[in-house]
């Protein structure tokens, strides 16, 4: 296997792939609603992923069916929110946002799961548990996507 990280600085070479099933991400803009902290943007970008699937040969029971998850994420509606999912797309479609695994919430196997680039999945009630109001959050999602060579 060829990595895609200097192995003396691991500093990534190139943008990674991960072993993301298939899948589909939309996203639709809410003009009329702000998430707290970011009163400058024109509202809330929000952000939905995924289907069920049969896993492939890089997961770890290929052929067995997966159970999809319904996740929705949100970007506040502003210049840096729109780069964050433009980094996310990229992210995305290089499979690197999720991953098959067993859910740390419902002990559930098979299913999919969220990788390690964060998401803010309420837009309520502060940074702990991924919520707004959180004003380091787009700095440190930039930040994960670049270690992963998503600039």
């Amino acid at each position: 296997k060829i990595s895609r990280q200097c192995p003396v600085c691991t500093t990534v070479i190139g943008p990674l792939k991960g072993n993301q099933p298939m899948g589909t991400m939309t996203h639709r803009t809410d003009y009329m609603n702000n998430l707290p902290g970011h009163e400058d943007s024109t509202g809330t970008i929000e952000i939905n992923y995924f289907p069920s699937g049969t896993q492939g040969p890089e997961h770890p029971n290929p052929g067995r069916p997966y159970t999809g998850t319904s996740r929705r994420a949100y970007l506040p509606n502003n210049t840096e929110g729109r780069e964050v999912l433009r980094l996310l797309e990229r992210a995305f479609y290089s499979r690197l946002v999720f991953t098959i695994g067993t859910s740390a919430t419902t002990g559930m196997t098979d299913t999919v799961v969220w990788k390690d680039i964060h998401h803010k999945t309420s837009k309520s009630c502060g940074p702990k548990r991924y919520r707004y109001p959180d004003p380091d959050y787009l700095r440190t999602v930039k930040e994960e996507l670049a270690a992963k060579g998503i600039k």
